[in-house]
């Protein structure tokens, strides 16, 4: 006898930004500061898409200089990337 099993699952979304130093590899340890744009405030991001928990200012690229960076909606950010040292 032949049993079927139906598994549920949800879609992985999960964006992540790369960046690259000026020799194409991977910028790790990298930070990138967020701050509202035109100014030197320094403005928040978040891990995840629910806006709660916040990244680091600046927030340290991992060693595929990956990061988790979401965005409220309404804000309009100025970047600043810069290498580890």
């Amino acid at each position: 006898m032949l049993t079927s099993m139906t598994t549920t699952a949800a879609q992985l979304v999960e964006p992540k930004l790369q960046f690259f130093g000026n020799d194409g590899k991977p910028l790790s340890g990298g930070k990138l500061y967020t701050y509202a744009a035109g100014t030197t405030t320094p403005l928040a991001t978040y891990v995840d898409y629910h806006g709660v928990t916040e990244n680091t200012n600046p927030i340290i690229l991992d060693s595929n200089g990956e990061a988790n960076v979401w965005l409220p909606s309404t804000t309009s950010y100025k970047y600043v990337l810069k290498d580890s040292n």
